[in-house]
């Protein structure tokens, strides 16, 4: 079964639209065309500002952080995503890497799904599929990052 995820609405992005929209509110008394402007764009970002993840079925908001990371890290990455009892290294490439390391995670409920890619021909190809980690495996992968 493919995991699917899909971008929802977090506890931040209602306040900071809810604030952008009041400030356009409250402009309005002062400049009309900026204060109309100002609310337009709070009621955007309303609509479309989603920074939180969430998987089909699942209630718990998951944040994403991808990261660039050296050759050298694959095998331990790759062993440990598939399940083998190995010690996941992740280091930064300096000269850009050649590994995108993509995970959705919340560090509180000690969830994680991730997925390696490895740069070829210009463009990012999966080397693993999305993988979901929980309890001591997604924390030992959460605290790396």
């Amino acid at each position: 079964m493919e995991i699917q995820l899909k971008k929802v609405h977090t506890t931040k992005d209602l306040t900071i639209s809810a604030i952008v929209l009041a400030a356009g509110i409250g402009l309005y008394f002062v400049n009309a065309g900026l204060g109309i402007t100002i609310a337009v764009c709070g009621l955007l970002m309303l609509l479309l500002y989603k920074g939180g993840y969430k998987r089909e079925g699942d209630s718990i908001v998951l944040r994403k952080k991808a990261l660039d990371v050296a050759h050298s890290c694959r095998d331990s990455l790759k062993g440990y995503l598939e399940g083998k009892d190995v010690e996941p290294v992740v280091e930064a490439s300096m000269n850009g890497g050649v590994l995108r390391l993509e995970a959705y995670y919340n560090a509180e409920a000690a969830v994680a799904y991730v997925q390696l890619f490895d740069f070829s021909n210009y463009t990012y190809e999966p080397a693993t599929e999305l993988v979901e980690l929980r309890g001591p495996r997604a924390e030992a992968l959460i605290a790396k990052l």
